[in-house]
């Protein structure tokens, strides 16, 4: 079997409105950029109001008047990303685009147009009752993206210095949280090419939501499965009973993993992408970045 790693991304696009959670999902960006020697473009869709009533003989006027308000913003996003980057803005030289239009369709358009191959995105991380706000943008977009979205929160486990901007990703744990079968697969292969170019240690949980089930024989299932589906690194199985989200997220904040790797699987019946499953709960909860691998079955 082809021991290289299958997720290597070459290009990657992160979207910023230019607040605090933005920003460190940006130097999380760069950080995957630098890691993986690719290309990292940040993106901020802009909306530019345009006058209710005008005549054809405006449009010139107009149209130069959008290109100005576009070419401000972008100004403005290159002045964002070199104060929260550093030299690393120098070093990495990404591109900025300032889009007119709502940002999920931004950030979904862009993906789609330009090929990017990872999203990163961040949200807030509130406590209480709020802490099960997503966020609209990064809820919409996870459903929606065909590629692998990383989602980042503040105040969460230290993964990536937010202080440091040259800072590497500290990756020595990662967990892949799976249900034997195709979608855990392309889960379990992506977590482990992480863990092979990181060097980091990989877990692969199960999580038995049958009261009637042995775990004994759900570990044994999983230790029969692990050999067939990835060959890049060792993988330690882990087996626990409960409710998939609640144990997912109780194993990561024990065990201070650096990562949670989670299979989405897009179904018909279902609006979106992960809406009500495990994935989605996880996202909520997580004390650690998320990414999520998009599966069509």
């Amino acid at each position: 079997m082809n021991s290289a790693p299958v997720f290597s991304p070459r290009h990657i696009l992160c979207p910023v409105d230019l607040s605090e959670h933005a920003a460190l999902a940006l130097k999380y960006a760069a950080a995957g950029a630098r890691a993986f020697g690719a290309t990292l473009t940040v993106l901020q869709a802009v909306e530019l109001e345009l006058p209710p009533y005008f005549t054809p003989g405006q449009m010139p006027q107009l149209r130069g008047e959008v290109q100005q308000a576009r070419d401000a913003a972008e100004h403005a996003l290159a002045r964002y990303v070199e104060a929260v980057l550093g030299e690393a803005a120098r070093d990495l030289a990404p591109r900025v685009r300032a889009v007119e239009g709502h940002p999920t369709d931004v950030i979904l358009d862009t993906a789609e147009r330009e090929h990017i191959e990872l999203l990163v995105l961040g949200t807030h991380g509130r406590g209480g009752a709020r802490r099960l706000l997503l966020g609209s943008v990064t809820e919409n977009v996870v459903r929606q993206a065909r590629v692998p979205v990383f989602v980042v929160r503040q105040k969460q486990h230290e993964f990536l210095a937010p202080n440091q901007p040259a800072a590497q990703p500290n990756l020595r744990r990662i967990l892949c949280a799976i249900v034997p079968g195709a979608a855990a697969h392309a889960c379990l292969q992506t977590a482990a090419a992480l863990a092979a170019r990181f060097g980091a240690e990989l877990t692969a949980l199960h999580v038995v939501e049958d009261a009637a089930a042995a775990a004994e024989t759900a570990r044994a299932q999983l230790c029969a499965w692990l050999p067939s589906a990835v060959a890049q690194c060792a993988v330690r199985p882990e087996v626990r009973r409960g409710r998939a989200a609640e144990q997912i997220v109780a194993f990561a904040a024990e065990t201070r993993q650096d990562l949670i790797v989670l299979a989405a699987q897009t179904t018909p019946e279902r609006h979106g992408l992960f809406y009500g499953t495990t994935t989605e709960a996880v996202l909520r909860r997580a004390p650690v970045p998320v990414l999520v691998i998009p599966h069509q079955p």
